[in-house]
């Protein structure tokens, strides 16, 4: 493990009560900190959603913390691996599952290729995703969410809940394919 981050884990206890608690830490760098303070807060959503909390759970759990983006396995198994070498590809999996079925994450299945995970989060999105690149990103629309509430309503639907990918082409592609265009076809000088 990674020595700027297993202090991390030693500096975690349970208390009498059995809360975990940070042991007092030496002065750390702000990264450090911040990092230390997700491990709190993820180690307390476990407790929460009666997970049991390992390092290896932490670890995976805190690959998602740490980014805004939609991440595979593979790319988490790479940034786990950055901070414990010693964790698999099998555990990054049976991790994910377990985190997905207690609804601390989703999982995201964009061009029905491999699956993508994300944080939970109470706030709802959408996502408009690339075809070329595979970026994703994220958007709320409230019209969008308005029209839905009221075609529902028009139909005596009764929304539980909904995904909306919309697919199509970036501002980068656009721009990469605009110029190849000129590339390929100059404007007569």
């Amino acid at each position: 493990m990674n020595p700027e981050i297993s202090w991390i884990y030693k500096k975690i206890t349970r208390n009498g009560k059995g809360d975990l608690k940070m042991k007092s830490a030496k002065p750390a760098q702000n990264d450090l900190n911040r990092e230390s303070e997700e491990i709190k807060q993820l180690a307390s959503k476990f407790r929460s959603l009666n997970i049991q909390i390992t390092p290896q759970r932490l670890v995976i759990a805190s690959a998602l913390t740490g980014t805004n983006k939609h991440l595979s396995v593979e790319d988490i198994h790479q940034i786990v691996r950055k901070k414990n070498s010693k964790i698999g590809l099998a555990t990054v999996y049976r991790t994910l599952n377990l985190l997905k079925g207690k609804g601390l994450i989703e999982e995201h299945r964009f061009n029905d290729e491999f699956s993508r995970y994300e944080l939970h989060t109470e706030a709802h999105h959408d996502h408009l995703i690339c075809i070329e690149c595979e970026t994703v990103i994220e958007f709320d629309q409230p019209v969008i969410e308005h029209l839905q509430d009221l075609a529902a309503a028009e139909k005596n639907f009764t929304i539980v809940s909904h995904r909306l990918q919309i697919y199509g082409i970036c501002e980068n592609c656009a721009k990469s394919r605009q110029s190849q265009k000129r590339e390929k076809h100059p404007l007569p000088s």
